[in-house]
């Protein structure tokens, strides 16, 4: 028997979790003579943080007990074992890879050199979610069947593309065949009736945005991607509220200081949804260095400012911050999301390091003569 892994991004939002686990179960199915395992790629100690996750799995009858998490895989695959990513296509296990699903812009990485030459990958960025691929691929055959799939699919296609807001525009015509088509495989769900989709929409944003039994610094963990590049290490904190909400928060600087110890600069995406379709989504971006590298900061603030796939439409926040020295920005234009965020950031820094050769950080001082051990 082939041992096929199936895991998802290391942010573990529900797309991600849910798309791992819905197509591990359609192949496992449709090729019995293989196992095909779901992994969710976080620690099992940071599953409680994601809130979506877990709720969306409870309603489902998932148990956390049933769950393979990133820390129970061996260091070392063994080489016959096969990999499926979805919802990325960069991964350390690209040797392994056999097959990519994914809806984010195709990165210019060495570590798609490493992927084999029979991969098989299916790269569709304009689509608003990943489940929307993994459900056609599930409705490409008669079977398996299984109401808690379908249901799983939906509800993570609805709250990906924001139940399809015309501001947001994080959905094309592909993603709204996918979810009628689900609704008609749902018992008690009307195509036609929008307002069941709102009210699993606010179900989902409230689920999401629970933060109640969270510390700051879990809440900084809840949505997080590391950002590599050659001379920097940049976490990447999404978070269900605005950046500059977060920032007011009692313990706020410190919380930051310990979850971007080891990094000279912090990328903070904030997204507030408010309930009930009481308002407009809203969003903004912080970035701070922890190291006072206002230089950096501004090279990255100038990139996402100067962005045109899409333009971000940066703007500073009404009320100015100088918290941590850092650098505040609303985003107007609500279809750029951290799929078009992130490669921005990567080139930015990218051409701060090919033209910053000696950072400060590499100068050392010596106020006495070092002793080197010479006659």
């Amino acid at each position: 028997r082939k041992l096929h892994i199936v895991i998802g991004n290391e942010s573990c939002d529900l797309d991600s979790a849910v798309s791992a686990l819905t197509l591990a179960f359609i192949y496992a199915q449709r090729q019995q003579e293989h196992d095909y395992v779901p992994v969710l790629n976080i620690p099992r100690i940071d599953y409680p943080l994601k809130t979506e996750v877990g709720h969306m799995f409870s309603k489902c009858g998932i148990a956390e007990q049933s769950l393979i998490f990133r820390d129970d895989l061996p260091p070392q695959l063994s080489s016959n074992c096969s990999v499926i990513l979805v919802d990325h296509h960069i991964s350390k296990l690209a040797p392994h890879v056999v097959e990519i699903l994914d809806h984010r812009p195709l990165e210019n990485n060495p570590a798609l050199q490493l992927l084999p030459t029979h991969c098989v990958r299916q790269i569709e960025a304009e689509l608003g979610s990943c489940a929307t691929l993994v459900g056609e691929r599930y409705l490409a055959m008669d079977e398996p069947r299984s109401s808690e799939v379908a249901k799983l699919l939906h509800a993570t296609i609805v709250l990906d593309t924001i139940n399809f807001s015309p501001g947001a525009k994080r959905f094309c015509a592909r993603d709204v065949t996918m979810v009628e088509q689900l609704e008609r495989q749902l018992e008690n769900v009307n195509a036609d009736n929008k307002e069941q989709r709102q009210l699993l929409f606010d179900e989902l944003v409230a689920a999401r945005a629970d933060i109640s039994k969270l510390t700051l610094v879990e809440v900084l963990r809840k949505d997080m991607k590391l950002l590599q590049t050659e001379r920097h290490t940049v976490p990447l904190a999404g978070l269900p509220m605005l950046a500059r909400d977060f920032i007011d928060k009692n313990g706020a600087e410190q919380a930051i200081r310990e979850f971007a110890a080891d990094s000279n600069l912090l990328l903070i995406l904030g997204m507030y949804v408010p309930p009930n379709k009481a308002g407009q989504v809203q969003r903004d971006i912080a970035l701070i260095s922890l190291t006072g590298q206002t230089q950096l900061v501004e090279c990255v603030r100038r990139a996402l400012v100067d962005c045109q796939d899409p333009p971000l439409e940066l703007a500073p926040h009404d009320v100015a911050s100088n918290f941590m020295g850092g650098c505040f920005l609303r985003q107007h234009n609500l279809q750029g999301t951290r799929k078009h965020i992130l490669p921005v950031v990567k080139q930015a820094l990218s051409q701060w390091e090919a033209s910053h050769q000696c950072d400060c950080d590499d100068v050392y001082f010596f106020k006495e003569k070092p002793k080197l051990g010479l006659s």
